[in-house]
């Protein structure tokens, strides 16, 4: 299927699985997903493979109406899916760093973009909330945290202390959390979108 994305000249071809059209596709650990800004802006890979649609299409479509979000999820252990849905789904431009905004969650993965709980007791309330943060990758650290997350966890995400959400991330930490107080630890993921 091919999309037409507002301001773009070119369609732009995309799977689309019973309307929603998939911007990511991560498939088991052979891609390396440690990539720099410019190719997470204008996306990567293929969309029979490893793919990323690109932050800044993302944000041209998210931008001309309202959509939703889709996360689909399997658990490297037990290979059992999970899914979570977001009723709104946005992404701002690149001047605010392609900066992710989400609510409405529900689903049986657990809300990993919105998680708001003290995990640690220490005081760390809100620290693993993704919802409102920037992009970031290895050539433009833009997390809440001391370090650079996407250098340190191998990849580029929209992370705010560096957990506990990545699904663009090395094996050791591309994981989801779930409402059970746990991490779901991610083999292969999809994330799709739907207007409202």
């Amino acid at each position: 299927m091919n999309i037409t994305v507002p301001t773009q000249p070119d369609l732009v071809p995309v799977i689309s699985v019973f309307d929603w059209i998939m911007f990511h596709q991560h498939l088991g650990y052979t891609f390396d997903w440690q990539l720099p800004w410019a190719d997470y802006k204008a996306g990567f890979g293929s969309i029979d493979a490893d793919f990323w649609l690109g932050l800044e299409k993302l944000h041209l479509l998210t931008s001309s109406q309202p959509y939703r979000l889709r996360v689909e999820l399997q658990e490297w252990s037990t290979n059992l899916w999970y899914s979570a849905e977001y009723w709104s789904f946005k992404i701002g431009d690149e001047l605010d760093k392609y900066r992710l905004g989400v609510a409405g969650f529900s689903g049986d993965a657990g809300d990993g973009l919105m998680w708001e709980d003290d995990y640690n007791g220490d005081g760390s309330f809100g620290w693993y909330n993704h919802n409102g943060m920037n992009f970031s990758t290895y050539d433009s650290d833009n997390d809440e945290a001391i370090a650079n997350c996407a250098s340190g966890r191998g990849g580029g995400f929209w992370y705010n202390r560096c957990f506990l959400a990545c699904l663009m991330c090395d094996s050791s930490s591309n994981s989801w959390w779930t409402d059970e107080v746990s991490e779901l630890y991610v083999i292969n993921s999809r994330m799709m979108i739907k207007p409202q």
